[in-house]
C-alpha cells in the first residue's frame, strides 16, 4: 500500500536492522521479567531491593543521557551500537554464569540494571542519527513506523513468552536467550552494507559545557520541536501516572482476576502495533505536524473509558478496547513525532536532541508517579485515572496544528562541515525535510509528504 518511492521495502540493509531490532526488542521484554524474578527467587532481594533496581535504570539516564549524547555524536554510530550490544549480551550473559557457580548477589544485579540502562542511552542515541544517514528522507516515516511497530508488538507478547520461558527454563536460563538476542542484533548491524557517512567533526573551540547541552538549546529554540517535547512529557508523565494505580483499579476495584490483568497489560499494545503502521498514511495526507496534532487529540479521551468501568465482563470490555485505542493513536502519533525530529534536526545534534528525549521522560516520569500515588490516597483510584486520562487529553493542546517555523540552529557551526564523505552546508538538511513538512496539498510541484501509506 506503500508507493515505491515512500516505502522502505526492498531495502536490504534496512531488512537486516530491522530484524536485529525486532530479535532485541524481544529479548529485552523476556529479560523485563526474568530479572525481577531472578532478584526475588534467587538473590532473595527486599520488596525495596527490587524497587531499587528500577530506580537505578532511571538515575543512570538521568546522569548520563546528556555525556553519553555528546560522546556518540562525534564517533562513528555503527560501531557504537555493535560495542553497545555486545557489551549488554555480555553482561546478562555473566547472570547465569554467576548463578552456575553460586556466586550471583544483588550487587551484582544493581550494576547490571546500570550497564544496560547506559547501554540503552547510547545505542538510542547513535540508532537515531544512524537511520537518517542509513535511508532516504522520503521513506524515513516508513522506517520508523516499522520499528515502532516492533516495538509494540515486543511489548504485547515479549511478556507472555518471557513467562512461558521461565517456566522451561528457569529465570536465568531465559536469560541466555536475552543475551544471544543481543548478540544477534549486533551481528545483523555488522552485516549492513550501506558505507556509513562520516561522522560530524567536533569544533574544538566550542565550551564543553555548550557542546553538552547543545542539543537542549537546539530544541527549546525551536518552536515546534520545544512544543512537542513539552506535550510528549506530558502525555508519557500522565501515562506513568495511570500506571502507578491502575494495577489497584483493575485487580482491587473492578475485581478482575489475574489472568484477565494479564490480557489488559499485553493485547491492548497490539493498537500500538496497528496505529506506528498507519503514521505513513496520516503524513501522506495531512502533513507530519497536523498528522501529529490529530493522533495526539484522538489518543487522550479513549482513556476516560477505563476509570469509567465497573465490574464484569462489560467493563472488561471498557478497558481493554480504551487502552488498544489509546496505544492505536500513541503509536502513530510516536513514529510521526521521531521522523519529524530527525528531519528537522541537524545532523551534528542528533544523537543530543535524542538523548535529551530520554532524559526528560525519565526526570519528570517519577513526579507524575508520586502524584497519582498522592491523588489515589487522598481520594481513590477512579478518581486519580480520570486526572490522568484529563492530562493526557490535555497534552494535545499544546501541540501546534501546522508547521510554521524552520529549524534554528543555536550554536556555532562552520559555514561548511563534513558529512557522509561530501561537503555540505549546515542548511542543507532543509530540502530534505520539505517531503516530510509538507501536506500534500501544498506540495505541487515538490516531494510528497513521507509515506503512502502501509
Amino acid at each position: 500500500m506503500s508507493s515505491p518511492r515512500t516505502s522502505i521495502r526492498g531495502h536490504q540493509d534496512f531488512r537486516r536492522l530491522w530484524t536485529g531490532s525486532a530479535i532485541s526488542q524481544l529479548g529485552s521484554a523476556v529479560g523485563m521479567v526474568a530479572l525481577p524474578v531472578i532478584a526475588v527467587t534467587v538473590v532473595n532481594a527486599s520488596t525495596f531491593q527490587v524497587a531499587l533496581l528500577t530506580a537505578l535504570t532511571a538515575i543512570t539516564t538521568a546522569l548520563l543521557a546528556f555525556p553519553l549524547g555528546s560522546h556518540v555524536e562525534f564517533r562513528r554510530k555503527r560501531p557504537t551500537m555493535i560495542i553497545t550490544e555486545i557489551v549488554r549480551c555480555a553482561s546478562l550473559a555473566s547472570v547465569p554464569i554467576a548463578a552456575f557457580l553460586g556466586a550471583l548477589t544483588f550487587a551484582h544485579l544493581c550494576v547490571i540494571a546500570v550497564i544496560n540502562a547506559a547501554s540503552q542511552i547510547a545505542f538510542n542515541a547513535a540508532g537515531q542519527a544512524h537511520l537518517k544517514a542509513l535511508v532516504s528522507a522520503d521513506r524515513l516515516i516508513d522506517a520508523n513506523s516499522r520499528l515502532e511497530s516492533t516495538r509494540w508488538l515486543s511489548i504485547s507478547v515479549g511478556p507472555s513468552i518471557g513467562g512461558a520461558l521461565i517456566g522451561f527454563l528457569t529465570a536465568v536460563g531465559s536469560l541466555v536467550l536475552d543475551a544471544l538476542s543481543f548478540l544477534f542484533s549486533a551481528l545483523a548491524i555488522k552485516a549492513l552494507r550501506t558505507p556509513e557517512p562520516a561522522p560530524p567533526v567536533r569544533d574544538r573551540h566550542t565550551p564543553w559545557r555548550a557542546e553538552l547541552f547543545a542539543g537542549w538549546r537546539f530544541a527549546w529554540r525551536h518552536p515546534t520541536i520545544r512544543m512537542i517535547l513539552i506535550s510528549w512529557v506530558t502525555f508519557a508523565g500522565a501515562s506513568s501516572m495511570a500506571a502507578s494505580v491502575s494495577a489497584v483499579f483493575y485487580l482491587r476495584d473492578l475485581r478482575f482476576e489475574a489472568w484477565q490483568y494479564g490480557l489488559l497489560m499485553g493485547v491492548p499494545s497490539l493498537g500500538g502495533f496497528f496505529g506506528a503502521r498507519l503514521a505513513p498514511k496520516l503524513v501522506a495526507r495531512l502533513g507530519a505536524v497536523r498528522a501529529l496534532w490529530w493522533t495526539s487529540v484522538l489518543r487522550g479521551p479513549w482513556y476516560f473509558l477505563i476509570p469509567a468501568a465497573m465490574p464484569g465482563t462489560l467493563g472488561l470490555l471498557m478497558c481493554g478496547f480504551g487502552f488498544a485505542m489509546v496505544l492505536l493513536f500513541a503509536g502513530a502519533a510516536n513514529s510521526t513525532m521521531a521522523s519529524y525530529r530527525q528531519l528537522q534536526t541537524p545532523d551534528n545534534l542528533i544523537s543530543r536532541v535524542a538523548t535529551l528525549w530520554s532524559f526528560a521522560t525519565t526526570v519528570t516520569q517519577p513526579l507524575f508517579i508520586l502524584l497519582g500515588g498522592l491523588v489515589a490516597t487522598w481520594l481513590d483510584t477512579r478518581t486519580s485515572l480520570f486526572a490522568a486520562a484529563g492530562v493526557m487529553s490535555a497534552a494535545a493542546m499544546i501541540l501546534p496544528r501546522k508547521q510554521t517555523d524552520r529549524t534554528v540552529p543555536t550554536q556555532p557551526m562552520p559555514a561548511r562541515h563534513r558529512h557522509g564523505g561530501r561537503t555540505v552546508s549546515p542548511d542543507s538538511h532543509h530540502s530534505e525535510t520539505q517531503s516530510l513538512n509538507q501536506s500534500p496539498s501544498n506540495a505541487k510541484g515538490r516531494s510528497r509528504s513521507l509515506g503512502n501509506g502501509l
